[in-house]
């Protein structure tokens, strides 16, 4: 009888190391998994702010040459693949930070649907999403996490 309830005391010794093992294993994915998503994230915004500052060059660049701005973002990519020579430095406009398949989309109301906004009367590019990085990426906690993309 004393055998008996030894060998349950082992047993359970084992399915308590055997469940502290898998929650330790665990943590450590979340952990890498969170570190790795936040250089993704940074990659993607960094990605996102330097296109829109080429982007901003390139209208400038456009407005100097034509003295008018472009009547939309499709029109500064044939301008600038027409005359290389005119835009030195351009990146196809974009923004990677939204989850939705809207890299390239062209909005003339900034409604936070993503994609890009743009405004050829005043030849103002914006990032189409309205709410602060940390609603659109729930694991980011790296620099830029409230800012807004719309106001970059």
């Amino acid at each position: 009888m004393i055998k008996y309830f030894i060998d349950i005391g082992a047993y359970k010794m084992k399915n308590i190391f055997a469940i502290f093992l898998i929650i330790i294993t665990l943590l450590a994915l979340l952990v890498y998994l969170i570190t790795y998503a936040n250089d993704s994230y940074y990659d993607r915004m960094l990605s996102t702010k330097t296109g829109l500052r080429f982007s901003r060059q390139s209208i400038q660049l456009f407005y100097e040459q034509n003295k008018r701005f472009p009547d939309s973002l499709h029109e500064l990519d044939d301008y600038a693949k027409k005359f290389p020579e005119n835009i030195k430095i351009y990146f196809s406009p974009g923004e990677v930070i939204s989850s939705n398949n809207v890299f390239r989309s062209e909005h003339q109301v900034l409604d936070s649907t993503g994609g890009l906004y743009y405004d050829p009367n005043k030849g103002e590019i914006k990032i189409n999403l309205t709410k602060p990085l940390k609603s659109y990426w729930i694991f980011y906690y790296g620099e830029g996490r409230n800012e807004v993309p719309a106001d970059w």
